[in-house]
């Protein structure tokens, strides 16, 4: 079963309604966390055989907004649609949460009632990004904006394990997200970071720049928060200009060909439960996508590395 935080998003809760309604047309189990009422005459408005599928509606009264202050929203609306979500997995009810509501609020209400897993002091949101030879594995890409270089350690000790047990790449290639390969190049963090890195039990191949992405130089890229999640919107907004210099035949085409491969969100590893993140402006394909993401990663007991045994 997997809990779906209805009212979190900037177009919910129409779009996540959509976009869970098609996923359990496909067989995949949903539990929606909302306003009752309003959840029931939405479906029965758009599929009035709804309740054929695996579909169970819980009543959640209160919504976290997209601008709440993450920790705070979390103790203080305990009722939300968020939070109700996320506790379905702490009490073993569902098997993973989505939301793509406050993704602070996500982390924080994860990390408070699922737990984090030992030896890790922050979470990280964990998600593929596009290369010239398939995807690369990035982390962070927005939970922490502001960090340490020993939780820098952290994220390339998680990423290195879900690469080689859910990848199954044998010795994953460590980058550091840097302006420059030189080991002196970077921000204080980047060089001291690159300097307990070389003494970790890693395959850590250095600092690696944007293009070293695209040409697929690393299976696993490090970075924080904050440039991970500029260099995902930079990617984002870039991918948006190459579709408006297209035609829109090409430009659909282009975009069906690669839909396949976009999951809709992103692993928050570092917890002991599969959560998934999902982009704030996501469209209900993206959320059907990144439900069914969400069953094969609780399929497969990818639980933010719970079931991995961490290096």
């Amino acid at each position: 079963m997997i809990a779906v935080d209805v009212m979190g998003g900037d177009h919910a809760p129409h779009v996540v309604l959509e976009g869970a309604l098609a996923a359990a047309k496909k067989s995949v189990p949903v539990m929606l966390y909302g306003p009752e009422a309003m959840i029931h005459e939405w479906l029965a408005k758009h599929d009035s055989s709804w309740d054929q599928y695996a579909i169970t509606i819980a009543h959640a009264s209160d919504t976290i907004a997209m601008d709440e202050e993450p920790v705070l929203a979390v103790r203080r609306k305990m009722g939300s649609s968020l939070v109700k979500a996320v506790a379905s997995v702490a009490q073993g009810q569902s098997s993973a949460v989505l939301s793509a509501g406050n993704s602070g609020a996500l982390m924080a209400a994860a990390a408070l009632m699922i737990g984090r897993q030992e030896g890790i002091e922050r979470p990280a949101i964990a998600g593929f990004l596009p290369t010239a030879q398939g995807e690369v594995l990035a982390l962070d890409l927005g939970a922490n904006t502001e960090c340490r270089p020993g939780h820098l350690i952290q994220f390339a000790h998680l990423g290195n394990t879900y690469a080689r047990q859910a990848l199954h790449i044998t010795n994953p290639r460590i980058g550091l997200l840097s302006n420059g390969h030189e080991e002196g190049k970077g921000s204080l963090l980047v060089k001291e970071t690159h300097a307990l890195l070389k003494n970790e039990t890693l395959n850590f191949i250095g600092n690696v720049e944007p293009y070293d992405i695209i040409d697929h130089k690393a299976d696993v890229i490090v970075c924080d928060g904050f440039a991970g999640n500029v260099m995902l919107k930079t990617m984002e907004a870039i991918s948006g200009l190459i579709e408006s210099w297209l035609d829109e035949k090409t430009a659909k085409a282009l975009g069906q060909r690669f839909a396949h491969k976009r999951l809709g969100g992103a692993l928050l590893l570092g917890v002991k439960g599969s959560v998934v993140v999902c982009h704030g402006g996501a469209d209900s394909e993206a959320i059907e996508r990144a439900i069914s993401y969400a069953w094969s990663v609780s399929a497969c007991n990818v639980k933010g590395a719970k079931k991995l045994k961490f290096d």
